[in-house]
């Protein structure tokens, strides 16, 4: 199974400020947070169907993003990650990582494309909502850390440039 998600949020800083952090964050970071926000949505299909776990034993997830590009007021970096281990080999989100002007002073950072709920063809128990409902989850979870990384980059810039 695999669904559209989108999932959003705004940040009180410049569009330019968000990009600079990002393209400073190292790559093993926004891996961890992959890392983390699929460890969330393993948990929600344990809840559902507890023999899900037997097709990731020894996986880990993988996380690949591109340069970004601009697109009107928009920059998109195409990213996309996969669950990869002794039993598998699939992706798990294909997905554009899209930063956006709100205004002066304030951004909007989103991720949406396909998530691929993982392990999708041995869990029985967890219907097409329930399927959704993870892969919004997990989305989720990984927009609202990458923004908590984000924040303290900037905010720490703004402190070190006005006491310099």
């Amino acid at each position: 199974m695999d669904f559209f998600v989108r999932y959003f949020v705004e940040l009180e800083l410049p569009i330019a400020a968000v990009e600079t952090a990002l393209d400073d964050l190292p790559g093993e970071r926004l891996a961890g947070l992959a890392t983390k926000a699929h460890a969330r949505a393993l948990g929600f299909m344990l809840e559902a169907d507890p023999h899900a776990a037997d097709d990731f034993g020894g996986a880990v997830v993988l996380l690949g993003m591109e340069s970004a590009a601009g697109h009107g007021s928009t920059r998109t970096r195409p990213m996309a990650w996969a669950l990869v281990g002794p039993q598998t080999a699939r992706p798990l989100l294909e997905a554009d990582l899209e930063v956006g002007s709100l205004g002066h002073g304030r951004s909007q950072v989103a991720v949406s494309g396909h998530y691929y709920l993982p392990g999708s063809v041995s869990n029985r128990y967890i219907n097409r909502g329930t399927a959704q409902r993870v892969g919004e989850a997990t989305i989720k979870e990984f927009v609202d850390r990458l923004s908590d990384l984000v924040q303290p980059l900037v905010l720490g810039r703004t402190l070190d440039a006005a006491v310099a």
